[in-house]
């Protein structure tokens, strides 16, 4: 592979940041906002890891979340002895950070996930008792801290203009009316909790990395991460994580403070995710992050329901086929297709994609218009579809139409569930989300 960004320009300042005549940079998976390198000798020997901003901006590109605050997290962390990589140096413009290189796996095996799983959440426990302040957060109480985390995405959602999307606007405006009620102070949190962001190595967990997202709230927020986190990369049994930390921590979960944390770690991922769609340069891989999208929309839209006293099981109807007025349109990218002769797999990915799209596309609006004039009460001025539905969501009052958003809810969710069928691998996320609870 080879880097696209300027940091393949930059290896000269790596080196003398190391303290060493030369490196490479060798590219690996990274987030939506970040770039990662593998940092080595030219004999290929690994004694670093860097951790960069790229080039042209991330998803949080202009927020707080900066990787120069990372480091100071993981400098105080480390200090408070939890096992985390020790900052080597930081580089500016654009930002990076060089990490120690732990060994291991951010993927281990099922059977190294039995083992290390209880240690990791015996780790959160130790984290979760430690003094905000310690670690360079201001002290609060746990709704104030929530409030505040809840006000600064949705001004994140509105300067990317996901705040957009009907379901975000809803979710946000259902988990500020349902705000939990708790004034004991504040808790130190990881905020991208689980699978894929832990290190382990030979059975043990040897490492807790990506720390951008911590900052003070509700404990009950990293076991949601874990638990949405289950439907892309495997973490056990999810009732067995919570009773493992309950026993490490000496608490008891609450189920309602689980549900709302679960939703409201869905609103930061669909926010993210469909910013980094909208923002994406051309060329960039963008039906990967629309697969996660898919999958967590309708995930967010079935807890929503469940927030709201109901319930909506994903994947449970079968999906329709197109209509008359549909298959010009799959007849078209089947002609682009064939003037494209053999492609390659991320090629074919999005012609069958684009397919199964346009094929569900009637059925998914004759759905969408049947469950807005069953459940939701007639408005004269609604545009119709789902630009209507979020004027909807803005007019509806939290005490005297309750019910309408309980109905704005289930419609929402159902139709993120219908848009899920134009993409098998966003069902095969849902499926597995479903084993650990999660869109049932």
């Amino acid at each position: 592979m080879t880097p696209i960004s300027s940091w393949a320009q930059r290896t000269d300042e790596i080196a003398a940041a190391l303290g060493v005549g030369a490196v490479r940079l060798v590219p690996v998976p990274a987030g939506a906002s970040r770039e990662a390198y593998r940092v080595e000798t030219p004999a290929g020997a690994g004694i670093a890891f860097l951790r960069a901003d790229p080039a042209t901006g991330g998803v949080m590109d202009g927020s707080e979340m900066t990787l120069a605050r990372e480091a100071e997290v993981l400098r105080r962390v480390r200090a408070c002895g939890l096992p985390v990589p020790a900052v080597l140096a930081t580089l500016a413009d654009p930002a990076g950070t060089l990490l120690e290189l732990i060994p291991g796996t951010s993927r281990p095996d099922p059977a190294a996930v039995e083992q290390a799983a209880p240690q990791y959440m015996a780790l959160l426990a130790r984290l979760h008792r430690l003094d905000p302040v310690d670690l360079g957060v201001a002290a609060s109480s746990i709704t104030a801290a929530l409030r505040s985390d809840l006000d600064w995405w949705r001004a994140r959602a509105a300067t990317t203009g996901t705040l957009d999307r009907p379901l975000i606007r809803l979710a946000l405006r259902i988990l500020a009316d349902s705000l939990p009620d708790d004034p004991a102070p504040a808790r130190p949190v990881h905020g991208d909790a689980g699978p894929g962001n832990l290190m382990v190595h030979e059975g043990r967990v040897v490492a807790l990395l990506d720390w951008e997202l911590f900052h003070a709230g509700d404990p009950h927020e990293d076991l949601a991460w874990i638990w949405m986190r289950g439907a892309h990369t495997d973490f056990g049994d999810f009732t067995t994580r919570v009773a493992e930390y309950e026993a490490a921590a000496g608490v008891v979960v609450d189920p309602g403070r689980l549900d709302w944390q679960a939703a409201f770690v869905m609103v930061k991922s669909v926010i993210s995710l469909w910013a980094g769609i909208t923002a994406a340069q051309p060329g960039a891989d963008v039906l990967g992050p629309l697969v996660a999208a898919l999958a967590y929309d309708a995930l967010l839209g079935s807890v929503l329901v469940r927030l709201r006293g109901g319930a909506l099981r994903l994947l449970a109807n079968p999906a329709g086929v197109a209509d008359p007025a549909g298959v010009v349109e799959v007849r078209l990218v089947d002609q682009l297709a064939a003037r494209l002769g053999e492609t390659d797999r991320t090629t074919a990915a999005i012609l069958d994609h684009l397919r199964r799209q346009l094929a569900l596309e009637p059925w998914r609006t004759i759905h969408l218009a049947a469950d807005v004039a069953t459940r939701l009460p007639a408005d004269p001025a609604d545009p119709g579809g789902l630009a209507g539905l979020a004027a909807r969501v803005d007019g509806a009052d939290a005490e005297a139409d309750a019910a309408e958003l309980t109905a704005l809810a289930t419609v929402l969710g159902a139709a993120a569930d219908r848009a899920v069928r134009s993409q098998p691998r966003a069902e095969r996320l849902i499926r597995r989300a479903q084993r650990n609870g999660l869109g049932v």
